[in-house]
């Protein structure tokens, strides 16, 4: 009883924040982008271009377009992603469609290009964290990150998009409207990557020093964060060391950074950035 009490909790909350970032996606699509000839990559931007052409509903195309794909998904992806992903495109569909009711912004098109990417690549993002996607070049990219884990999601996207984006300024002939698409794709996978992997961010530390005790205890005590003791041997002296391995998110680097220059000047360390950080103390999953 309780697990049935906690799935349609579950559901529910699904249902709610797959309105809420359709709505935001509808709100991007028809108040900065479709209207404005500004296209928004994928399957979205198919649609949009054969609405251009021939008044089609663009809700409509997009609801069509995906049902084949969420067939040939189905074993890859696991039924209860495709379930989630179906709900996003009915109702992302839905509202796409009935926005078209909203006012358009016609100021400025580069302004126009970038909120609408900002707004899409935000709403994508919470879609993604909740395991489903808005179908088309998403499903697509999901395909891509499974057999190639170390491509973002966001630059798959781009890079399914550049073929879209090319058509789209083929239809318009407007190098203009190809050139604002490039803009808002390009601010949509960057709010989509924050979303997704930003939480994640952080740095991975080399110390070679002397005291290693002393800078051990102290990442450990007063930083909270784990330790982990590398045995390596100099390259010139052929001597036996310990290189401790710490690694922490991006607001903890500078003060790492102290700690062990007061605990050692001399300490020698390299600093690199991690696109993401998984496990204890860190998340466990993208």
């Amino acid at each position: 009883m309780k697990k049935l009490q906690s799935n349609a909790k579950e559901f529910f909350i699904d249902i709610l924040v797959f309105a809420l970032a359709s709505a935001v996606y509808s709100v991007a699509l028809n108040c900065f982008l479709a209207r404005n000839n500004i296209l928004n990559g994928g399957f979205t931007g198919i649609a949009t271009i054969l609405n251009y052409l021939f008044e089609i509903p663009i809700g409509i195309t997009i609801f069509i377009m995906n049902a084949p794909l969420l067939v040939i998904s189905f074993r890859k992806l696991g039924a209860k992603f495709v379930f989630r992903t179906f709900l996003v495109i009915a109702i992302s569909s839905a509202l796409i469609d009935l926005g078209v009711f909203l006012p358009i912004y016609k100021n400025d098109l580069l302004l126009s290009s970038i909120f609408g990417g900002v707004l899409s690549g935000f709403s994508l993002g919470i879609i993604f964290l909740r395991n489903a996607t808005t179908g088309g070049v998403d499903i697509i990219a999901k395909l891509i990150k499974l057999r190639h884990p170390h491509i973002t999601i966001g630059k798959s996207i781009f890079l399914l998009d550049a073929f879209v984006i090319a058509l789209g300024g083929i239809v318009y002939g407007n190098l203009e409207s190809m050139l604002y698409a490039v803009v808002g794709i390009f601010v949509s996978v960057q709010v989509l990557d924050y979303i997704i992997y930003g939480i994640s961010h952080g740095s991975m530390i080399l110390i070679v020093s002397e005291h290693n005790d002393k800078i051990r205890n102290m990442i450990i005590n007063d930083l909270n964060r784990g330790v982990t003791v590398l045995k390596a041997q100099g390259g010139y002296s052929g001597e036996d060391k310990n290189v401790l391995l710490c690694a922490c998110y991006d607001n903890q680097t500078h003060k790492l950074i102290k700690k062990i220059k007061s605990a050692d000047e001399n300490a020698f360390f390299i600093v690199t950035q991690s696109k993401q950080i998984l496990g204890n103390g860190f998340r466990n999953s993208i």
